[in-house]
């Protein structure tokens, strides 16, 4: 499957749930048919443009906070890029992330 239809798909899908719409009822709103709209949320096609800017325009959402996919990052994906990051740090920025971290090992 293509990423980027998963990842549109994914945010499409977040946007949806988070105003409490069911696919009838969001699909509606968009200007597009159910079946479409799951196939866009299952990462099997990718929205029009016009959808797209549908959404945007009706849920308020600007396009780099619709094209931010960093945090639709895998467990996996997030873990290595954390590590990544944290090697490359200096041993007092890493003695800082790990009173940080300590936090939230409750």
């Amino acid at each position: 499957m293509d990423n980027r239809k998963k990842l549109i798909g994914e945010k499409i899908k977040e946007i949806r749930k988070k105003n409490n719409l069911t696919q009838d009822k969001f699909s509606e709103q968009i200007g597009i048919e159910p079946p479409s709209l799951s196939n866009i949320e299952n990462g099997k096609s990718y929205p029009s443009m016009q959808t797209i800017l549908n959404i945007m325009d009706k849920f308020n959402t600007a396009p780099q906070e619709f094209f931010d996919f960093q945090y639709l990052k895998t467990e996996a994906e997030l873990e290595k890029e954390i590590f990544e990051i944290i090697k490359k740090q200096p041993y007092d920025n890493k003695k800082i992330i790990y009173r940080l971290i300590q936090q939230f090992a409750v």
